[in-house]
């Protein structure tokens, strides 16, 4: 055996170790993520109670079967006099988890109190609820005050734009890294196939952590002024979906991580470490894909498997065209003719895949726009075989045909952009790309 040979070999089994302990330290910090609940909050009792005439009291207590964080549970009161007033954010009582409470208004006179209640359930639903209660004596009965029915337009745009963002940023920086890995390892010294991963990451973390501190607001439906009180982003954090936004940043430390090593250490020309390095793209990349389904609680492992499937099969769809695109750009005729023949095989493959899956984890307008997406990535592959087989016949660089093929890559990657922010958009359905951190439905009154 040469020296160069008994040197790759301890190189290459260092390099398979350090992915193995990326690719588990990814899958390790899932286990942070908070226990999915077994269903939803039940009040079990309110203090006044119903009906009841008391002396006057200092607060109003309602008490659930499971802890409720108190930032996400908003109470409305209506005083004798019709006047609804609030006095204060619901607070946790001391020693008792399960309950919370909110103070009765400074001045207080005899008569009746209306109260109304609300709490989000597991998929953002609001739970509501009143009750009457009396001081000293009963009074003709005031009107039921208001909770609100959704979030506050500011609030609601504002989470729902950093969620769309995060789904956006994760699929195209992933595809991208992916199709690079697969196509072109040595484009990681290329700044603009490199360039758009690195703004595709940093975009994936604002977003995230900008979904993570508007859900409190979001979930319980409050105004903008209302929205980001420290105890209400405190008691978003606290709930499960909100918990599973936070893992998500906690899971990229590793992922990013092992894209900045490989975006900076040396590539290799070898198929097989083309191939593994490739595979561990995905599998780096299934532990955050994975949180999309945690941030919804309740789904089984079959559904969580299924939808890390659906979103790693977008993002290779998203990543092919853009990536041919940026090539056809900006690299030269010798890395086209190596990198477009493996980009032309690799998209019909991910485009067929996606056409399989969306039909089973898709509805709807949603499926409409992942069945859009496969076919995009499908004939932009077929388009770069094409090309690759006219340049084999041509006599020089065939700039008609890259010309063309070019045009036709702007086209798609524009498309796919669209299709892609398609897919994310938030709407009502059970698409598992429709609510990745859950979504508000009309109000149910459960008294």
């Amino acid at each position: 055996m040469t020296p160069a040979a008994r040197t790759a070999r301890p190189r290459w089994g260092r390099g398979l170790l350090g992915l193995l302990l990326v690719i588990a330290a990814s899958w390790g910090a899932l286990l942070l993520a908070p226990p999915t609940g077994t269903g939803d909050p039940a009040l079990v009792s309110v203090s006044p109670s119903d009906g009841a005439t008391v002396k006057s009291p200092d607060e109003v207590r309602l008490t659930f079967d499971r802890p409720v964080p108190a930032g996400l549970v908003t109470v409305r009161m209506t005083v004798p006099s019709g006047d609804q007033v609030v006095e204060g954010q619901p607070q946790p009582v001391a020693g008792e988890e399960n309950s919370v409470a909110v103070p009765m208004p400074l001045t207080r006179y005899g008569g009746t109190y209306s109260v109304a209640w609300s709490v989000p359930s597991s998929t953002l639903e609001p739970i509501t609820g009143s009750s009457r209660f009396h001081v000293f004596a009963p009074t003709p009965p005031v009107a039921v005050p208001q909770v609100p029915a959704g979030p506050s337009p500011v609030v609601g745009a504002l989470h729902d734009v950093f969620r769309i963002a995060a789904t956006a940023a994760f699929a195209l920086g992933t595809g991208l890294a992916f199709a690079l890995a697969a196509a072109w390892p040595a484009g990681v010294d290329h700044p603009p196939a490199r360039r758009p991963i690195t703004y595709a990451w940093c975009g994936l973390v604002v977003a995230t952590l900008g979904a993570a501190v508007t859900f409190g607001g979001y979930a319980a439906r409050l105004p903008v002024t209302e929205a980001f009180d420290p105890a209400v982003v405190a008691a978003g954090f606290a709930s499960e979906i909100g918990g599973a936004l936070l893992v998500r940043l906690l899971v990229l430390v590793p992922v990013t991580a092992a894209l900045v090593q490989w975006l900076t250490g040396p590539y290799t020309a070898d198929p097989a470490r083309r191939g593994i390095r490739s595979a561990a793209v995905l599998a780096v990349a299934a532990a955050p894909a994975a949180t999309w389904a945690l941030a919804r609680p309740g789904h089984p492992p079959l559904a969580v498997a299924a939808e890390v499937a659906l979103l790693l099969a977008v993002a290779v769809c998203a990543g092919g065209p853009v990536l041919l695109w940026v090539l056809m750009r900006t690299a030269g005729d010798a890395v086209l003719r190596l990198a477009v023949p493996r980009l032309a095989r690799l998209m019909p493959v991910a485009g067929v895949l996606l056409l399989v899956i969306a039909p089973v984890a898709a509805a709807g307008w949603r499926l409409v726009a992942l069945l859009v997406l496969g076919v995009l990535s499908a004939a932009t592959g077929l388009a770069g075989r094409w090309w690759v087989r006219r340049r084999a016949g041509a006599r020089g660089r065939d700039a008609s045909g890259r010309a063309r093929l070019r045009r036709l890559a702007a086209i798609a990657a524009a498309a796919v952009a669209a299709a892609l922010l398609g897919s994310a958009v938030p709407a009502s359905g059970s698409a598992l790309l429709a609510q990745p951190d859950g979504g508000p439905a009309p109000a149910e009154v459960a008294r």
